[in-house]
């Protein structure tokens, strides 16, 4: 086979890919070398979807915790709980696990009209060290309105990431 108007690099490359056991020994290397990337790409995706479950017993209650949303900026935590006191007291606990040294002088009760409804959530300011970031706490669950004012304080770019979890 004639190759005109090529590299010498372009002519050898191809003439070892026209000897058809030298290009079963290239494929057989590219395999060989995509294994590992494959692995770590398929164990990602799976350790991605596996949330870990929280749960805490408080009183007779099991309360759990779903976990909608961690980011850089503000957490989006659902607390499955059947009354205001047991709510607050789980909220305490999951920042004492999640962020044990954390620092918080401020809450704020807001919420977000979606799709399904009303959300309503408790919103807590922290510090860490020197990381700040707001925890939205959602307590539609138990949440009775105990008389206490909401605040319309969910960020935009938190109220869009809500908006787009409860669809």
């Amino acid at each position: 086979m004639q190759y005109l108007d090529t590299t010498f690099y372009d002519r050898a490359v191809n003439w070892f890919l026209d000897q058809p056991f030298i290009a079963f020994i290239v494929l057989i290397c590219v395999i060989i070398m995509a294994i590992p990337q494959l692995r770590d790409g398929i164990k990602i995706l799976f350790q991605k979807k596996k949330k870990q479950d929280f749960t805490i017993k408080y009183a007779d209650e099991t309360i759990s915790f779903e976990e909608k949303c961690i980011s850089r900026d503000f957490d989006i935590i659902k607390i499955k709980a059947t009354t205001n006191d047991i709510g607050v007291a789980a909220e305490r606990e999951w920042l004492k696990k999640k962020y044990p040294r954390y620092v918080n002088n401020m809450q704020m009760l807001s919420y977000v009209q979606t799709e399904k409804g009303r959300i309503t959530f408790d919103i807590l300011p922290i510090k860490v060290g020197e990381i700040k970031k707001d925890i939205y706490f959602d307590i539609t669950d138990f949440y009775k309105g105990a008389g206490v004012p909401t605040f319309k304080a969910a960020t935009e770019y938190a109220e869009q990431t809500i908006q787009s979890l409860y669809k």
